[in-house]
């Protein structure tokens, strides 16, 4: 038996959302991609509701939602964190997530390639990850962060190797990555730099392969923010307490340095 899946992601300027079956293979059914800054709230919902009725299929329907966690805006990661949770309640179906950064290498995978995705982190900073693309897979060298994007192009202009760059961070430091790296860097179509329905599913697919999935419990799925927002490193300011250091997921709970 087949169980239809659904995929979003709202943690860039970029609403994505897809449809899927799957059995012993994972066939796309639809996917829809729509630039929509600072309106993922208002156009998500109704982006699922018209692709499950253009193919015939209702929200009961879904079996599974998959659901990309970030990095990201922060509002748009909380947008598709809590609707996709949101929605697994309701249908009383698992829900799981992946990175926003790894489903943009994974829907790129299909050339040998060492890719390089800046995502934009606000503030002056980025989300910088790097990937290693071989056989249709996007294995992941390095882990979640966030940092000044001058001091990522110094860490990548010493690796010395060609590197292919994506993202929506491009967009604002792309030209301060490539002079860094001349010869030895090229970028994907801008097309390429945000998250996509089919990224996203090839991404649940590798970490269901690797047995990395997690329960698919609502209340396990954490959100990937790297870091505190601005509201709570205020708050901690004016309460005297230590900054945080740079947490996995960036929700409560985390050690200071």
């Amino acid at each position: 038996m087949s169980t239809l899946l659904l995929a979003l992601d709202t943690a860039t300027e970029c609403t994505t959302v897809g449809l899927a079956r799957h059995s012993e293979r994972l066939e796309i059914i639809a996917a829809e991609s729509v630039d929509a800054p600072r309106a993922a709230m208002s156009r998500v919902l109704p982006m699922v509701e018209s692709l499950l009725d253009a193919n015939g299929l209702a929200i009961s329907d879904v079996g599974g939602v998959i659901v990309g966690r970030g990095p990201g805006s922060f509002t748009g990661v909380r947008i598709g964190v809590a609707t996709a949770k949101g929605l697994a309640h309701g249908l009383g179906c698992p829900v799981w997530g992946v990175g926003t950064l790894d489903a943009i290498a994974w829907a790129s995978a299909s050339s040998d390639v060492t890719l390089a995705v800046v995502g934009d982190a606000m503030r002056g900073e980025v989300y910088p990850a790097l990937f290693r693309c071989c056989g249709g897979r996007a294995e992941r060298m390095t882990p979640e962060c966030v940092a000044k994007p001058a001091d990522v192009a110094a860490q990548w202009a010493a690796l010395d190797c060609p590197l292919v760059l994506a993202g929506n961070g491009l967009r604002k430091y792309g030209t301060l990555l490539l002079d860094a790296l001349g010869e030895h860097a090229t970028t994907l179509p801008e097309e390429s730099w945000s998250p996509h329905a089919g990224g996203l599913f090839s991404a649940w697919m590798a970490q269901l392969a690797d047995d990395t999935l997690g329960s698919g419990e609502p209340g396990e799925l954490l959100p990937v923010y790297t870091r505190l927002s601005d509201a709570e490193e205020n708050e901690r300011a004016r309460a005297g307490l230590l900054p945080l250091g740079a947490p996995e997921s960036g929700v409560a709970g985390c050690e200071p340095r």
